[in-house]
């Protein structure tokens, strides 16, 4: 319990100092490689957190509903892995990023799965970790509304509708939006 809840702090924290544009090294001590390396996988499940101690594809815990969501999750092949770049978008994180789709797909199963589980993975990966998803979409010339509960996020862009349709990052809405 203490290693997840330690994992969960140091992700707030790092979220914390990239939103107020500190410029430090995240790993400067070694917190991300440390999480990745223990295979953090949220309790009652074998698909949710980093990486996956299930054996095999139909190997779920006894979390199901919401370990059916991160395994589908997983498994999308709409993806730009870390330090990787897809469609001109390079990811600078140390995790993959997904489409728009396919996070928007995991936010839902998770609210469908209505476990204490499922919300608290829900809360980790969209409003804590603060990551983006990508589409291909017009382009963004602003952010119309702000919302969020630990950092800002863009809930309403401005699109500039007279230019091509390009692949941009987008913040990931909010588990409760």
């Amino acid at each position: 319990m203490f290693r997840h809840l330690f994992c969960l702090i140091v992700l707030i924290a790092v979220q914390t100092n990239k939103a107020a544009e500190i410029r430090i090294d995240p790993d400067i001590f070694g917190f991300q490689s440390a999480i990745y390396e223990t295979n953090f996988v949220f309790p009652g499940t074998m698909w949710c957190g980093a990486g996956h101690v299930a054996e095999s594809y139909e190997d779920l815990g006894s979390e199901w509903e919401t370990d059916m969501c991160c395994r589908e999750h997983d498994h999308c092949t709409d993806l730009i892995p870390a330090g990787e770049t897809k469609h001109g978008l390079t990811n600078d994180c140390f995790y993959a990023r997904l489409s728009c789709e396919c996070d928007e797909k995991f936010r839902l199963c998770l609210k469908n799965a209505n476990t204490d589980i499922s919300h608290t993975v829900g809360m980790t990966y969209f409003d804590t970790i603060g990551t983006k998803c990508y589409r291909k979409d017009y382009p963004v010339v602003g952010c119309q509304m702000y919302g969020g509960m630990f950092m800002p996020i863009c809930l309403e862009y401005e699109f500039d509708k007279k230019s091509k349709q390009i692949y941009q990052w987008f913040d990931v809405k909010g588990y409760s939006e």
